[in-house]
């Protein structure tokens, strides 16, 4: 049986592989001028037009991923 030091481990991993997932998804994605979240226009070279939307883009990619779900506006997957 695992004790809690043991799930604390599982849980940090499972945490970092889904960060790291996002950050490779992000680095293939191309600006399009507008944010690949809400999709607001004129953003020039930008993914997003903010912080929040970039957090709010990887939390639903996160949720689409572990559904088995397609990808949303600006995924490649």
């Amino acid at each position: 049986m695992a004790d809690e030091a043991d799930l604390a481990f599982d849980s940090e991993q499972r945490h970092l592989s889904q960060a790291l997932a996002a950050q490779r998804a992000r680095a293939r994605m191309q600006p399009t001028g507008m944010c690949l979240h809400c999709g607001t226009e004129n953003l020039g070279n930008q993914l997003f037009c903010d912080a929040d939307c970039a957090g709010d883009w990887e939390y639903e990619d996160t949720l689409r991923r572990r559904l088995g779900l397609p990808g949303g506006r600006g995924s490649l997957h």
